[in-house]
């Protein structure tokens, strides 16, 4: 984990730093940071124990409805922002949005990091099916049949304590994808990206039943503005570099 190494403490709960002391993790280029108010289930520790050990559920199998974006300041972020004319994200900032969750009064915050390369921009918007972040959940068989989804706890960087006001570190993170998350990821962005595939398929055919084209272009941002031509709009399945990995011979 990239800490300052001072005022790390650790103790039988865990070890804390500081969010300042994440700084350079949590302004690195190629993710996105997501955070989960656990007010719901309670402020406890054994509610944070268990999504480190066992992952962070979600609702309608969607983390849009499970995690909030975080301010973190990202250079991707950061652009964006400036685009809209918004205040630069920082650190401080972060660490305000920390303390003041919208949700429940949560005084216990996961910090989720997701690898930008494996989130499919195509998928629907709000991430019904796992379609735009499917990549990142593991799935679980429950007694009674149905399916429970839950975002792996590899991609929890730990949880902010508005109490201790420091965060405690996921032991399960990875802060360097192992060639077997690599792979993992690979082939759940591809399930995630024939999920959009046969979404619009469908809404194609929908609209168009008789067959005949419209004059509608591409769809692009998820607003159908044209004609949906697959082998354009879905060549990426065929021209996605799998070996090009965002922990390939680099160490995040």
């Amino acid at each position: 984990m990239v800490t300052n190494n001072t005022n790390v403490v650790s103790s039988g709960e865990g070890t804390y730093v500081s969010v300042e002391q994440l700084s350079s993790l949590l302004s690195e280029s190629g993710f996105i940071f997501l955070g989960h108010g656990t007010g719901r289930s309670g402020n406890g520790d054994q509610v944070v124990d268990s999504i480190f050990s066992k992952g962070l559920r979600t609702k309608d199998n969607s983390l849009y409805y499970t995690t909030v974006g975080l301010s973190a300041p990202t250079p991707e972020l950061k652009d964006q922002f400036k685009e809209f004319d918004l205040p630069e994200p920082t650190i401080g900032g972060l660490k305000e949005q920390l303390n003041n969750w919208p949700h429940l009064n949560s005084k216990k915050v996961i910090i989720v990091r997701l690898p930008l390369e494996y989130v499919n921009s195509m998928g629907d918007i709000s991430d019904l099916d796992g379609e735009r972040y499917g990549a990142f959940f593991r799935e679980e068989l429950q007694e009674n049949g149905r399916k429970t989804y839950y975002l792996d706890p590899k991609f929890i960087v730990g949880c902010f304590d508005v109490d201790k006001q420091m965060v405690r570190l996921n032991e399960g993170f990875e802060q360097t994808l192992t060639p077997e998350t690599i792979s993992i990821l690979r082939e759940g962005y591809k399930m995630a990206l024939e999920k959009t595939k046969t979404r619009l398929t469908r809404l194609e055919s929908n609209l168009f039943g008789t067959g005949e084209q419209s004059d509608l272009s591409t769809p692009q941002d998820g607003v159908l503005s044209g004609t949906i031509d697959f082998d354009a709009n879905f060549g990426e399945f065929e021209d996605i570099k799998w070996d090009d990995s965002p922990s390939s011979g680099k160490s995040k």
